[in-house]
């Protein structure tokens, strides 16, 4: 996600992710004030900036000294994709834990190795 998909006006949400809780991801609306070369502001109280990723994320993420920092989608659906992906990370970790893997019959494991060594592809 780059600075340069967001425009003034625009409707953002912002999204809190708590490890760990019941009600992990809590999200609000809010909109663009305000696209600089380094950051977007948002209209609030406090003027949040937020910025780009290092490794291309889905979001921009709040531009602060101390905390955890928001995340800043633009829209609803990225919103529900980002948490998908992640349910399905955390799904994926239990699916094949130690505990649970001698479960899985030879030809399952072998259907897994090929579905995961197949090429990624990057989004742009």
């Amino acid at each position: 996600m780059t600075i340069k998909e967001f425009h003034v006006g625009q409707t953002v949400f912002l999204m809190d992710e708590r490890r760990g809780l019941k009600d992990q991801y809590t999200t609000t609306q809010a909109t663009v004030a305000k696209v600089g070369r380094k950051y977007v502001t948002i209209n609030d109280v406090w003027g949040r900036q937020f910025k780009e990723t290092h490794d291309r994320r889905p979001y921009l993420y709040e531009h602060k000294d101390a905390g955890t920092p928001l995340m800043l989608f633009p829209s609803q659906e990225a919103v529900d994709t980002y948490i998908e992906h992640e349910e399905l990370k955390k799904w994926v970790r239990y699916a094949a834990s130690w505990s649970k893997i001698d479960r899985y019959t030879l030809e399952q494991l072998r259907e897994v190795k090929r579905i995961l060594e197949q090429p990624i592809e990057v989004a742009k």
